[in-house]
């Protein structure tokens, strides 16, 4: 019935995803407090959650992973906007978001070429475990542009924000270790690498959630 063992876990762990974007939704009514780009983080991430749910339940799709790592790289794009708008000049910024933009718009141009090619070829190789393709590199290289906006950001944030992005960054370093692995990997029969992604990519969102909501207390008038 299903594709390998750990298929079945990382459907129903892609779940986890979406409720990380709704979940920072409803505290975002319930306590407001931070400006409306961060609403729109969350938001893309229900948003790319819906198609890892359909990638793993159509595994080996071509198109369902055009969308899956698309909207990767479209929340990672949200978290730069988000993040410079909280403190960089109007100038700086534009150059920044203008070169990121092109980038990514570049790499979706790839990516659909990638759905109709004859086969897929891996950047990165890392043996029987995984690969990644070019729609990973670019996702990890526009995450690792948001990590810096944010701990820019830190900087003038106080203590307990400073504390909450340690444990951000901790959650999220550990989850591109744990996406190093194929979406199959199953090690000692319970650690199924992909799905456990899921949950601490999860609880990271959530985490950020609890970061700004932090920062913002603390300097309401940032909020706008």
């Amino acid at each position: 019935m299903y594709l390998h063992d750990a298929h079945l876990s990382n459907v129903v762990t892609a779940y986890a995803t979406c409720l990380a974007g709704i979940v920072p939704m409803l505290y975002c009514w319930a306590v407001g407090g931070q400006p409306r780009r961060w609403f729109l983080v969350y938001f893309f991430v229900l948003v790319t959650g819906i198609p890892t749910v359909w990638l793993h339940a159509c595994e080996g799709s071509r198109i369902a992973s055009f969308f899956d790592v698309g909207t990767n790289i479209l929340l990672a794009w949200s978290l730069q906007v988000a993040a410079s708008g909280d403190f960089m000049k109007p100038g700086p910024r534009r150059v920044l978001l203008g070169l990121s933009t092109l980038f990514n718009l570049g790499v979706a141009a790839w990516l659909a070429r990638e759905v109709v090619a004859t086969a897929k070829v891996p950047l990165i190789r890392f043996g029987s475990f995984g690969e990644f393709y070019t729609g990973e590199v670019a996702l990890i290289l526009n995450a690792w542009i948001a990590a810096f906006l944010l701990f820019a950001i830190t900087r003038k944030s106080p203590a307990p924000a400073k504390r909450l992005m340690a444990i951000l960054f901790g959650l999220f370093f550990l989850g591109m270790l744990l996406a190093t692995a194929g979406n199959s990997q199953v090690t000692l029969r319970f650690i199924a690498w992909h799905a456990t992604w899921h949950i601490v990519g999860a609880f990271g969102f959530v985490t950020l959630f609890l970061f700004n909501h932090v920062r913002f207390s603390a300097l309401p008038e940032a909020a706008h």
